[in-house]
């Protein structure tokens, strides 16, 4: 199906701005199939498959009636024309970037051991969710690849509070970024910047990692007091530094 819908998007929308066409429809219809194909519940057993058709079905169904509405309504023939182009042009952008993504995580699991992740993040601590949002600092990947990395390393036996830690600080920072905001707002604001998206990172994914283990929610907000003193606390001590 995903073949097909390159080539039919590749002959409908790549020259849009001329009018639709057969294959503009047809690559429409087959987006909108594999979509609720992909929503349906799947059982397979000894007799055959038994299709599900539950909330995700007919939410999705609902979603595609809304767009479509939407297009034909709410918008004019340009805007409609520049959605889809805009839309295909998305498509062509991060598709290669997904799949070689996922590709390369197939790779790296079948090196990393799990005894290594549940070393270093394997519990809920400071130095573990501290240890996720350094990973996320300097080993960045495109949006849509951290889904798969983050998969990956929940397999691997990573606590669930240090994986948000890297998910948060992840989108956030980078070497590239870091280089290229110090040429603009300079060395030491760039380093308070990453200072304290570094320790928010840690503290949420704590955080979210007593909840995950259970722990009682007053002891929960009483970590939380104690951070939103202890923050204020430590910036007014370094700014009389």
């Amino acid at each position: 199906m995903l073949s097909l819908i390159g080539f039919t998007a590749w002959r409908g929308f790549e020259n849009i701005f001329d009018g639709y066409n057969r294959w503009t429809h047809l690559s429409l219809f087959l987006l909108a199939v594999t979509l609720l194909v992909a929503a349906m519940g799947m059982s397979p057993h000894a007799n055959g498959l038994d299709l599900l058709f539950g909330g995700k079905f007919f939410g999705v169904a609902a979603s595609l009636i809304a767009i479509r509405q939407v297009l034909q309504t709410r918008l004019t023939e340009e805007e409609r024309c520049n959605f889809l182009w805009e839309s295909w042009r998305f498509a062509k952008q991060i598709l290669p970037l997904l799949m070689a993504g996922v590709f390369a995580v197939g790779i790296i699991r079948q090196l990393v051991q799990p005894e290594w992740i549940q070393a270093v993040a394997g519990t809920n601590s400071l130095s573990g969710n501290l240890a996720g949002v350094l990973f996320g600092i300097f080993m960045y990947f495109p949006t849509l690849v951290e889904v798969p990395i983050a998969n990956m390393f929940l397999d691997l036996g990573m606590h669930r509070g240090p994986l948000l830690a890297y998910l948060m600080a992840d989108p956030e920072l980078s070497l590239q970024s870091m280089l290229i905001t110090a040429t603009i707002i300079g060395r030491t604001k760039t380093l308070i910047y990453v200072v304290l998206v570094a320790i928010f990172s840690t503290i949420s994914g704590f955080i979210y990692g007593l909840w995950i283990d259970g722990v009682a929610i007053f002891e929960i907000f009483f970590c939380l007091a104690a951070f939103l003193l202890l923050l204020p606390s430590g910036l007014w001590l370094f700014s009389r530094r």
